[in-house]
């Protein structure tokens, strides 16, 4: 028919109007899965391992239990910090290298769709995370890191209840530890009494007693100590040793339960939001009444590298889609391997920018900028080469030469040689019967 070649002509192109939107959809759908699955298995894996050194020192210092779940909450913002850009790439990374795996990558791009173009939903979510990172690092992350340190103080400094449990050494202040053998839950009567005390003079007591009590007082605000039975060891700083035996002695010290009030939130850069930084490093002579002493230069290296970090996150596709087509032609690990180096050596580039700004070896804040640029640019020119030479990616030669070096270390590696079944064994003969 006649009408046929126009109708045909006049068929809008499949990266048309209509299904530009829907392979972006796709896309996003293909990025959430990995993305929420990382986070899930990264950030409890953090945790934990806060979480075991938590329970480990609280324990030790008879803290209570039920605040490290509190502790771990106000710790959650810093492990997301660090979470969230590694879980993003290696989303993205894995996304691209399904699509190229299965082959859909060059289906899509066959049918009029640029890798440029394919680009853009991860782009966008890059720049979403990017402006998360500002309120993570830039207010969550400081505020969290104040809290905690508030709440482990209290946790470790008003953990005793002036009780004494069996075979635990107890230290009242500075100076005096208490430890029983034997404890009655029931009238407080302590049992094998061993006393180390440190006098002000430098004089070493040792205090052994066969039953006391503890009790507090709260109206005196003392604790005191009452032994009977007991033997004493004098050694003063000179070396000489005296001792004593009494029938009856009382200890006291002075015991509080309140504890005094954690400092200010601020004398600690890393405990300033994003705004209070940036007022500070705007602020002309000395700080004022209640505003932190914290040099000039600390302070532009912390709000520098924070909005460092947070406009990283946007460049990471433009990494990670150049690395996921190269991972295609060789083994996927080589390229989470490279991928894993190139981002340890920018974050590791970044801090040490930080640390010579600190001690005010360099000007932070060019510093840190000129290696967010150098990041900036490499990623772009490795994305550049992928999307103009969609069969010869940037990284190609670098994965190729991994690929040589591990087959020439695996040749040199002994190889177990396979187990023979039971078909490939061979059957004894029996005397004058002939193997076949």
């Amino acid at each position: 028919m006649e009408g046929t070649p126009a109708t045909v002509a006049g068929r809008p192109p499949l990266a048309g109007t209509f299904a530009s939107p829907l392979v972006s959809r796709y896309l996003l759908r293909l990025l959430g899965r990995p993305l929420l699955a990382t986070l899930m298995v990264v950030l409890p894996a953090l945790l934990l391992e806060r979480l075991l050194r938590l329970f480990d020192l609280v324990a030790s210092s008879n803290g209570a239990i039920a605040p490290v779940i509190q502790l771990l909450v106000f710790l959650t913002p810093h492990y997301i910090g660090l979470a969230l850009p590694a879980a993003f790439f290696i989303s993205v990374f894995t996304v691209i290298t399904r699509l190229s795996e299965n082959h859909e990558l060059d289906a899509l791009q066959s049918s009029g769709l640029s890798l440029a173009r394919l680009a853009r939903p991860f782009l966008l979510v890059g720049v979403l995370l990017a402006l998360a990172g500002i309120v993570i690092y830039g207010y969550l992350q400081p505020l969290g890191r104040y809290s905690y340190r508030a709440a482990f103080y209290a946790v470790t400094h008003a953990g005793w209840n002036a009780t004494v449990g069996a075979g635990e050494f107890i230290r009242i202040g500075k100076n005096l530890a208490v430890s029983a053998d034997v404890v009655d839950p029931r009238t407080g009567q302590l049992g094998g009494i061993f006393i180390e005390q440190k006098r002000p003079d430098g004089t070493q007591v040792t205090t052994t007693a066969r039953t006391g009590w503890l009790t507090r007082q709260p109206a005196e605000g003392t604790l005191l100590l009452q032994l009977e039975a007991g033997r004493q060891i004098s050694i003063s700083p000179q070396g000489e040793v005296t001792t004593l035996q009494f029938g009856d002695s009382a200890i006291t010290r002075p015991f509080s339960m309140t504890i005094d009030p954690f400092r200010f939130r601020g004398n600690d850069e890393r405990e300033m939001t994003l705004g209070e930084l940036w007022a500070a490093t705007r602020r002309d002579g000395p700080p004022g009444p209640g505003e932190p002493d914290v040099p000039r230069r600390r302070l532009e290296g912390e709000l520098n590298g924070r909005l460092v970090r947070s406009f990283s996150m946007a460049l990471l596709p433009l990494l990670a889609i150049p690395m996921g087509l190269g991972a295609k032609r060789t083994r996927r690990w080589q390229g989470v391997a490279l991928s894993a180096v190139i981002l340890v050596i920018y974050h590791h580039a970044v801090q040490l920018a930080e640390s010579l700004g600190d001690i005010g070896l360099i000007n932070p804040a060019p510093a840190l900028w000129g290696i967010f640029g150098l990041f900036a640019l490499f990623s772009l020119m490795a994305f550049r080469h992928a999307n103009r030479n969609p069969y010869e990616g940037p990284f190609d030669a670098v994965l190729q030469r991994l690929e040589s070096m591990t087959s020439a270390l695996g040749a040199w590696l002994p190889r177990r040689r396979p187990r023979a079944s039971a078909t490939e064994r061979p059957v004894a003969s029996s005397p004058g019967q002939s193997r076949p």
